[in-house]
């Protein structure tokens, strides 16, 4: 019965090895995956932090301050400055195709905002140089 064993047993050795081959393999990639991970948590860090020269003050909720303070604690920013410029930053990214419509809209009140300005003779359209009543229609005193 040990002759019977014996290939049994060789069997079981080399499918054991094997699942260890494999869970190898898996942990290498995982180890690589979390690395690469890491960087590019780095790089959007270092992106989103490397041209901050504009203030803004910002009241927040207490979930986002959480947020802030769990960015801050766990070392992945330094201070909750930015912590919000990164959060900001992504905030962006994630809803580019929003702020690309936003910005087309932006873009064509400016020109209409122009064009109203050319119409009434350079005045300011947001109220200050609005015309005055010698310039209203119907109006021919002089």
């Amino acid at each position: 019965m040990t002759e019977d064993n014996e290939p049994r047993k060789k069997r079981l050795s080399e499918g054991i090895e094997i699942i260890l081959d494999e869970a190898k393999s898996a942990a290498s990639q995982a180890l690589s995956g979390a690395e690469n991970i890491g960087e590019s948590l780095k790089e959007t860090l270092q992106g989103a932090l490397s041209a901050r020269n504009n203030v803004v003050m910002v009241r927040l909720n207490k979930e986002s301050l959480i947020k802030l303070d769990d960015l801050v604690e766990s070392g992945i920013v330094s201070s909750r400055s930015e912590a919000a410029a990164f959060l900001i930053g992504e905030g962006v990214k994630a809803r580019s195709g929003l702020y690309d419509r936003i910005s087309e809209k932006t873009a064509q009140i400016r020109k209409t905002k122009e064009e109203l300005r050319d119409l009434l003779g350079g005045g300011d359209i947001d109220g200050a140089g609005s015309p005055t009543s010698k310039d209203e229609p119907g109006d021919d005193k002089p």
